[in-house]
Protein backbone atom coordinates (compact mmCIF):
# COMPACT_ATOMS: atom_id res chain seq x y z
CA UNK A 1 0.00 0.00 0.00
CA UNK A 2 2.63 2.29 1.20
CA UNK A 3 4.06 1.69 -2.62
CA UNK A 4 1.27 2.48 -4.32
CA UNK A 5 0.98 5.84 -2.42
CA UNK A 6 4.12 6.95 -3.46
CA UNK A 7 4.45 5.73 -7.04
CA UNK A 8 0.74 8.11 -7.15
CA UNK A 9 2.34 11.03 -5.54
CA UNK A 10 5.44 10.83 -7.66
CA UNK A 11 2.68 10.57 -11.12
CA UNK A 12 1.09 13.68 -9.50
CA UNK A 13 4.42 15.71 -8.87
CA UNK A 14 5.52 14.60 -12.59
CA UNK A 15 2.30 15.44 -13.87
CA UNK A 16 2.26 19.28 -12.20
CA UNK A 17 5.65 20.03 -13.83
CA UNK A 18 5.11 18.78 -17.05
CA UNK A 19 2.12 21.24 -17.30
CA UNK A 20 4.21 24.05 -15.80
CA UNK A 21 6.79 23.37 -18.73
CA UNK A 22 4.10 23.25 -21.39
CA UNK A 23 2.68 26.64 -20.28
CA UNK A 24 5.89 28.31 -21.24
CA UNK A 25 6.48 29.71 -24.91
CA UNK A 26 9.24 28.36 -26.72
CA UNK A 27 11.62 31.58 -25.94
CA UNK A 28 14.96 31.52 -25.04
CA UNK A 29 15.63 33.89 -22.45
CA UNK A 30 18.52 36.61 -22.65
CA UNK A 31 19.14 39.81 -24.30
CA UNK A 32 17.11 40.64 -27.52
CA UNK A 33 16.91 43.11 -29.86
CA UNK A 34 13.69 44.39 -30.32
CA UNK A 35 12.62 46.46 -33.81
CA UNK A 36 8.88 48.16 -33.32
CA UNK A 37 7.95 49.89 -37.01
CA UNK A 38 4.78 52.57 -36.13
CA UNK A 39 2.32 52.82 -38.13
CA UNK A 40 -0.25 55.86 -38.54
CA UNK A 41 -3.06 56.95 -40.85
CA UNK A 42 -1.76 60.34 -42.56
CA UNK A 43 1.76 60.05 -41.62
CA UNK A 44 4.68 57.91 -42.27
CA UNK A 45 5.88 54.75 -40.80
CA UNK A 46 8.88 54.98 -37.85
CA UNK A 47 10.70 51.90 -36.36
CA UNK A 48 12.55 52.22 -33.28
CA UNK A 49 14.89 49.57 -32.10
CA UNK A 50 15.80 48.55 -28.64
CA UNK A 51 17.42 46.13 -26.64
CA UNK A 52 15.34 44.32 -23.61
CA UNK A 53 16.42 41.78 -21.27
CA UNK A 54 13.39 39.19 -22.10
CA UNK A 55 12.75 36.00 -19.17
CA UNK A 56 10.17 33.38 -18.45
CA UNK A 57 8.70 35.90 -15.84
CA UNK A 58 8.43 38.91 -18.15
CA UNK A 59 7.65 37.99 -21.50
CA UNK A 60 6.13 41.17 -22.74
CA UNK A 61 8.32 43.33 -25.20
CA UNK A 62 8.21 47.60 -23.57
CA UNK A 63 10.50 50.14 -25.13
CA UNK A 64 12.39 51.89 -22.55
CA UNK A 65 10.49 54.79 -22.59
CA UNK A 66 7.81 52.86 -22.45
CA UNK A 67 8.01 50.93 -19.53
CA UNK A 68 8.15 54.41 -17.43
CA UNK A 69 4.59 55.39 -18.16
CA UNK A 70 2.78 52.47 -19.23
CA UNK A 71 1.50 49.57 -17.34
CA UNK A 72 0.74 46.02 -18.61
CA UNK A 73 -2.40 43.85 -17.14
CA UNK A 74 -3.67 40.75 -18.07
CA UNK A 75 -0.90 38.68 -19.37
CA UNK A 76 -1.75 35.30 -20.66
CA UNK A 77 0.04 32.70 -23.02
CA UNK A 78 -1.14 30.22 -25.06
CA UNK A 79 1.16 27.88 -26.71
CA UNK A 80 3.96 30.57 -27.92
CA UNK A 81 1.95 33.00 -28.02
CA UNK A 82 2.29 35.93 -25.72
CA UNK A 83 -1.39 38.33 -25.36
CA UNK A 84 -1.41 41.46 -22.89
CA UNK A 85 -3.29 44.79 -21.75
CA UNK A 86 -1.66 47.78 -22.32
CA UNK A 87 -2.35 51.58 -20.76
CA UNK A 88 0.28 54.40 -21.18
CA UNK A 89 -0.03 57.62 -19.53
CA UNK A 90 2.26 61.26 -20.09
CA UNK A 91 2.15 64.16 -21.15
CA UNK A 92 0.31 63.61 -24.63
CA UNK A 93 -2.53 61.89 -22.84
CA UNK A 94 -3.88 58.49 -22.15
CA UNK A 95 -4.06 55.16 -24.61
CA UNK A 96 -4.86 51.86 -24.36
CA UNK A 97 -4.31 49.16 -26.14
CA UNK A 98 -3.28 44.91 -26.67
CA UNK A 99 -0.51 42.93 -28.04
CA UNK A 100 0.28 39.68 -28.80
CA UNK A 101 3.78 38.22 -29.81
CA UNK A 102 4.85 34.59 -30.88
CA UNK A 103 8.34 33.33 -29.85
CA UNK A 104 9.94 30.63 -31.83
CA UNK A 105 13.04 30.15 -30.12
CA UNK A 106 15.54 32.62 -30.62
CA UNK A 107 12.93 35.02 -32.86
CA UNK A 108 9.60 36.61 -31.97
CA UNK A 109 6.87 38.82 -34.31
CA UNK A 110 3.71 40.04 -33.17
CA UNK A 111 1.80 43.34 -33.34
CA UNK A 112 0.22 45.79 -30.82
CA UNK A 113 -2.56 48.34 -31.30
CA UNK A 114 -2.86 51.37 -29.47
CA UNK A 115 -6.10 53.99 -29.52
CA UNK A 116 -6.70 56.83 -27.74
CA UNK A 117 -10.26 57.40 -25.92
CA UNK A 118 -12.16 59.94 -27.46
CA UNK A 119 -10.70 60.18 -30.95
CA UNK A 120 -10.64 57.70 -34.01
CA UNK A 121 -6.79 57.31 -33.74
CA UNK A 122 -5.43 54.15 -34.11
CA UNK A 123 -1.41 53.33 -33.86
CA UNK A 124 -0.19 50.43 -35.38
CA UNK A 125 2.81 48.30 -34.03
CA UNK A 126 4.75 45.94 -35.27
CA UNK A 127 7.09 44.12 -33.38
CA UNK A 128 9.97 41.80 -34.52
CA UNK A 129 13.00 40.49 -32.15
CA UNK A 130 15.80 38.25 -32.29
CA UNK A 131 18.04 36.87 -29.28
CA UNK A 132 21.60 38.74 -29.38
CA UNK A 133 22.80 37.17 -25.44
CA UNK A 134 22.63 36.48 -22.44
CA UNK A 135 21.33 39.61 -20.20
CA UNK A 136 23.62 41.99 -18.60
Amino acid sequence: MMRKTSLIGIFSVSVLLLATLWAQPNMNPGKWEITTKTEMAGMPAQSLTHTQCITASDLVPVGGDASQHCKVTDVKTSGNTVSWKITCGGQGGEMSGTGTITYEGDSMNGTMTMSIPGTEMTIKNVITGKRIGECD
